[in-house]
């Protein structure tokens, strides 16, 4: 039992975008916190470093850990050579939304139409788009999902490959888009849905509209009654093969067949899907559509003229809001967790106190200057003091040359140290090599010695970790990231980051 998240599609990249799709996804785990471990072991300490995803001499990346989740799943990678992404069990937290955002990417660069899935149940992707083209800079929007029939055909004949009694359960066309864009989802192919799932028995002459598509299906639904008929025997298998032959043409062949009734259901061919025409027979045969459709698809004609059932006013409107690229959603807010589980059974000494919920003051390693990540007022004020107390550290040093090895083995103790009681606080792979290699620096010295400084004013708020159940993924969100640990966590994410660290620190 567990997680499981998957595209189910071809994943066929183009040639030609392949390149760009790959940085993409990078891109996605660097800023989605996905990390990588390196374990160091100097003077009999073990140190736990970690470092964004990064590929490896094949090109291939490998992962299993979440900065922002603070918790570990199954292993996950991605081949550049193949564009080929795979994870194992996700979780439901932080790890499964990037997951799932990588696969949203598969289903806006695959040139076929696939779905994102998590256990199964197609996913609405709105939130995953709107942080890929906050964190790419890019505008997709969701106007491939408004293919509403393939997707729907898709899914179907998936089902039925799997053996599945009835393909079409459990599929809501009202799934695939966000609530905001359900009144673009009209139009032939949402009809269609509707047709093939509750049948067209609800089409009554008298109430129908002149011109409109509803129309064409009652008069092709009529005209196929009136040439199935009462055909038995190879008579009627005769006339199902002269409607396959049809399903199958090309419209100029359609267009030139007009004598007798196959003419007439050709004539109508030209207005109405090959899928419709198809569920229609079936219907009224009381045939199994997707066996027969499973049978025709690849082959059926798709140069039905189905323009002008809609106002051109109407067309436009839909289209422009189809076009519209998914308004762009922070990290911190795509990440956010904010379910029935995520703050259950926290632990009484932390009733009253304010939920956790992620902030760009957690991401402070990925800070760069731009709009990417904010930095709060409070984060500015608590910075600010830090480096004040840094620079009085710092001039009280005074050097000594057996303090290039005490300096060393301090703080390989000190991160040990503070992991054993803080729980999962990783120093970062390039702060760690940066300091030993100005082990005889008072700026260095003295960010050890506040690190130290934090680790030991924060313990009496950092105890409560101690409430960590069994399975830290089921433990309130309060306990997990407590005020104490996130202190140092954001400590050693501001020290990694050299260009924030310059900014106050000075260096």
């Amino acid at each position: 039992m567990g997680t499981f998240g998957c595209y189910e599609g071809s994943a066929c990249i183009p040639e030609e975008k392949q390149r760009e799709f790959t940085e993409n996804v990078i891109k996605l785990l660097n800023y989605g916190g996905m990390m990588q471990f390196e374990q160091v072991c100097m003077y009999g300490k073990k140190v736990t470093l970690i470092k964004p995803v990064e590929m490896d001499a094949e090109g291939k990346v490998y992962f299993h850990y979440n900065y922002f989740e603070d918790d570990a799943w199954e292993s996950a990678g991605y081949d550049t050579s193949r564009t080929y992404f795979f994870s194992g069990k996700i979780g439901g937290r932080e790890f499964c939304d990037v997951v799932t955002a990588i696969h949203a990417l598969y289903e806006l660069y695959d040139g076929e139409v696939g779905f994102t899935q998590i256990n199964g149940e197609n996913v609405e992707i709105s939130p995953c788009i709107g942080w890929i083209n906050h964190v790419l800079g890019t505008e997709f929007s969701l106007k491939k999902r408004f293919d509403l029939w393939k997707y729907f055909e898709k899914y179907c004949l998936d089902r039925l490959e799997n053996g599945d009694d009835d393909p079409m359960d459990s599929y809501d066309v009202m799934d695939m888009v966000p609530p905001y864009l359900y009144t673009a989802m009209g139009g032939t192919d949402f009809a269609d849905i509707w047709y093939v799932s509750k049948g067209t028995e609800s089409i009554h002459q008298e109430k129908l509209v002149s011109g409109s598509y509803p129309e064409t299906i009652y008069k092709c639904r009529e005209l196929l009654r009136q040439y199935l008929g009462e055909k038995k025997g190879d008579e009627k298998k005769k006339a199902w093969d002269k409607i396959k032959v049809l399903v199958t043409s090309k419209r100029g062949g359609r267009e030139n067949r007009t004598a007798g009734e196959i003419g007439n259901i050709a004539q109508m061919s030209l207005r109405i899907p090959a899928h419709m025409l198809v569920f229609l027979a079936c219907e009224i045969e009381n045939k199994d559509f997707w066996t027969v459709w499973k049978e025709v698809h690849r082959e059926a004609y798709t140069d039905a003229e189905l323009s002008g059932y809609a106002s051109d006013e109407l067309t436009e409107e839909r289209k422009v809001r189809i076009e519209e690229p998914v308004e762009k959603m922070t990290t911190a807010e795509y990440l956010c967790q904010n379910d029935s589980f995520v703050f259950w059974d926290t632990p009484e000494e932390l009733k009253g106190k304010p939920n956790y919920y992620l902030s760009d003051d957690d991401r402070v390693f990925w800070w760069d200057g731009s709009e990417k990540v904010a930095l709060s007022e409070k984060m500015d004020e608590w910075l600010t003091e830090l480096a004040r107390q840094h620079k009085h550290i710092m001039d009280e040093i005074i050097l000594e040359e057996r303090d290039k090895e005490s300096f060393l083995n301090k703080m390989l103790s000190l991160l040990e140290e503070i992991e054993h009681f803080y729980k999962r606080i990783f120093c970062f792979q390039n702060m760690f090599y940066e300091f030993l290699q100005n082990v005889s620096d008072k700026r260095y010295i003295a960010a050890v010695k506040l690190l130290e400084r934090l680790a030991q004013e924060n313990r009496e708020k950092g105890k409560v970790i101690e409430h960590v159940k069994s399975w830290w993924d089921i433990t309130s969100r309060n306990v997990t990231h407590n005020e104490g640990r996130l202190v140092l966590k954001r400590y050693l994410g501001v020290m990694a980051n050299r260009e924030l660290r310059k900014l106050y620190f000075g260096f």
